[in-house]
């Protein structure tokens, strides 16, 4: 059985793919030998998943902007990757991969991947992967028997550049500053 996650899987639709590429990362179990990602940007993807859930339990209810685009429901918990995953055995392939959120309306599912990037119309080279992934996540879900799949959706979050003096209120404190 061949492991692979919703993500790397993605890889195979981005226009510039290279099929040794791939075979050599999936020898190395898609382990890469050093990691040149800056870990700020980990830090700053948590940070957008826990205000967004704080600001659920704290106000019952699932941001406006969430909302306004149909998205609509209760977030379903405990969602980890020893669990949501799908044997296509006739792929010879067991499907991983967590998306960010998921939300339930009654037997519907909305299935959520955040970003953390400005979002720019036509610019995203690597939404094709992020394609593969939503419906690799949707594919798993409807399999475990977790409800119909009704929207797929990438949010972005980018921090806010366009600040005032106004703005250093809230902004800044004697322990650094807020995102």
């Amino acid at each position: 059985m061949f492991r692979i996650s919703a993500k790397n899987l993605g890889a195979l639709a981005l226009p510039d793919f290279c099929p040794r590429c791939f075979w050599l990362q999936a020898k190395m179990g898609f382990k890469l030998p050093f990691q040149i990602f800056p870990g700020i940007f980990s830090s700053i993807d948590s940070y957008s998943k826990t205000v967004t859930h704080l600001h659920r339990h704290h106000s019952g209810r699932l941001p406006a902007w969430m909302e306004q685009n149909g998205i609509i429901g209760e977030p379903i918990e405990g969602l980890h990757h020893s669990r949501f995953q799908s044997n296509e055995a006739d792929y010879g392939i067991l499907l991983t991969g967590v998306p960010d959120e998921i939300i339930r309306n009654g037997v519907e599912l909305a299935i959520l991947d955040y970003k953390t990037a400005r979002h720019t119309e036509g610019q995203d080279a690597l939404l094709p992967v992020y394609r593969v992934q939503l419906n690799c996540y949707a594919r798993i879900a409807e399999r475990l028997g977790m409800g119909q799949v009704r929207h797929l959706a990438l949010l972005y979050y980018e921090p806010k550049t366009d600040i005032t003096i106004g703005d250093l209120a809230g902004l800044m404190d004697d322990e650094g500053f807020a995102m």
